[in-house]
């Protein structure tokens, strides 16, 4: 996937949001509009992983938010290598966003009764 990381950053970047994530999450994201084959391809790549890291995130997850766990009174947002920290959720979710990182909210039940 090197080559296509390189190729395509840009639409990378705008593949990897809340809004693809939402439509992994209900089974209706469509790449039948994209005509390039390589970036289809590495479309459907980031599908395949997004997919399976919020499958994770349902079972192991208790914030109801995709990537975020809360250690005491610390708001995490764990990325691979990437780790934001926060005082208060809606702080976090501010740094995340400003990171143009995905925030994602799964589980709006579980996620209110966190957030007060």
């Amino acid at each position: 996937m090197g080559i296509y990381q390189a190729r395509y950053t840009s639409e990378k970047l705008d593949f990897l949001c809340a809004d693809t994530l939402f439509e992994i999450d209900y089974g209706i994201l469509d790449l039948s509009h994209v005509k390039n084959v390589e970036l289809r391809n590495l479309f459907c790549y980031l599908e395949e992983v997004l997919t399976v890291e919020l499958m994770l995130n349902y079972r192991q997850n208790r914030t109801g938010m995709f990537r975020v766990h809360l250690f005491g009174d610390v708001w995490c947002y764990c990325e691979r290598d990437c780790i934001i920290t926060a005082g208060s959720c809606r702080e976090l979710e501010e740094m995340v966003i400003s990171e143009n990182r995905i925030w994602y909210v799964f589980d709006e039940f579980l996620a209110g009764r966190l957030r007060g």
